[in-house]
């Protein structure tokens, strides 16, 4: 529940629960026949989305029962790997920027990703950039990459004309009236966005504490009262309809929606000076994992062509995958339109992005923004 609006705002991962796997009950979910053990078993802890039926299906048709098991939220995956181990898991998903707490907690293995067939099917840049949490050294890895998107600064240009350099400072524009600033994520996301509009590096924003958080809660405070969609779709229409005339969107595709409906280049989206939240996700290979053969043709089949092209095709968000971000542009249309506008032909674009993770003190950010921001 937001403390300022008292709504609740769905997150990417709650999005991909309700669009696939709306069948799954919540516990263990069998590869189709039910089963729950056999010499090609591979037991997946992931969100509903990626252990759905129509991935156990594809699994089976390579020979592998799934035995997938739902979870919210990364922490909630983390919490259930840390409480059943190796025995009870073989693939953990998560977003990157969680990859080192699993790391650090002796979770999961950094694994040779040559060892997985087709590896070369991906973006360089996914497997050897060591800016990147998940990459230990070129081509070694924490997590198999899949799919990556970035948030976006988002404006009005009829309301609010801005210039470059772009920065997070125009949701403090003085230009902007009260009320007129909208933001999508939770508490979290809000925090780390001010903190870049503050200057403090990328690589020690999840570390704030102190003064610098209590400085970054007051700079969101002065935002007040902003709006909090609980949807893309009402952002998008806050934007177009000047109920909100700057924002932080959950992706950069909002600004060409946003003009598709308008009929004219009403709005404008971009990654900031200061760099911008987002995300790669993946499969992460348990340590110790008692299937860590079956674990390793997971990920094989996972970026493979029949699920790339599925995942895509559902969620649209861009792929780690060269091959399969190639064969989309190429055949053109509405697929190929949605990877430029979030410039997906770009992965270079991706050194821009501050991986979502846990914050160093979790309590402290949660206090800092109840007290200052909330209420």
């Amino acid at each position: 529940m937001n403390p300022i609006s008292g709504a609740m705002h769905p997150t990417r991962r709650a999005f991909l629960k309700g669009t696939a796997g709306l069948a799954l009950a919540t516990g263990p979910v069998g590869a189709l026949s039910g089963c729950s053990s056999s010499e090609n078993e591979v037991v997946v802890l992931g969100w509903s989305s990626y252990v759905a039926p129509e991935i156990a299906a594809f699994m089976k048709k390579a020979g592998l029962n799934m035995r997938g098991v739902p979870a919210e939220t990364d922490q909630d995956m983390f919490t259930k790997l840390k409480a059943g181990g190796a025995g009870s898991y073989d693939i953990v998903f998560a977003n990157c920027g969680w990859s080192p707490t699993y790391y650090k907690a002796g979770l999961i293995e950094a694994f040779d990703v040559k060892e997985i067939p087709g590896w070369d099917r991906l973006w360089p840049i996914f497997r050897e950039d060591t800016t990147f949490p998940y990459v230990v050294e070129p081509n070694r890895l924490m997590l198999f990459p899949n799919m990556w998107d970035s948030f976006g600064l988002i404006w009005n240009k009829e309301q609010l004309p801005l210039t470059e350099p772009y920065s997070w400072k125009a949701l403090w524009d003085p230009r902007v009236p009260a009320g007129k600033v909208i933001m999508k994520g939770g508490p979290e996301d809000f925090l780390t966005i001010a903190g870049l509009s503050l200057g403090i590096p990328r690589d020690r924003i999840f570390a704030m504490v102190g003064d610098e958080l209590q400085s970054a809660a007051a700079a969101l405070a002065k935002l007040k009262p902003f709006q909090i969609a609980p949807s893309d779709s009402s952002f998008e229409d806050a934007i177009r309809t000047g109920k909100a005339w700057v924002g932080q969107s959950s992706n950069l595709a909002a600004s060409a929606r946003v003009n598709k409906v308008a009929g004219k280049e009403t709005s404008q989206s971009v990654i900031p000076i200061e760099g911008s939240l987002g995300w790669v996700d993946g499969p992460q290979l348990v340590k110790g994992a008692k299937n860590r053969a079956n674990a390793i043709k997971f990920m094989e089949i996972w970026n493979g062509p029949e699920v790339q092209s599925f995942l895509y095709d559902t969620y649209s968000f861009p792929l780690c995958s060269k091959t399969e971000t190639e064969r989309v542009l190429a055949k053109g249309g509405d697929g190929a339109a949605n990877l430029l506008d979030r410039g997906a032909d770009d992965p270079a674009m991706a050194k821009k992005i501050l991986f979502q993770g846990p914050p160093d003190d979790p309590a402290a950010w949660a206090k800092a923004y109840d007290q200052v921001v909330g209420g």
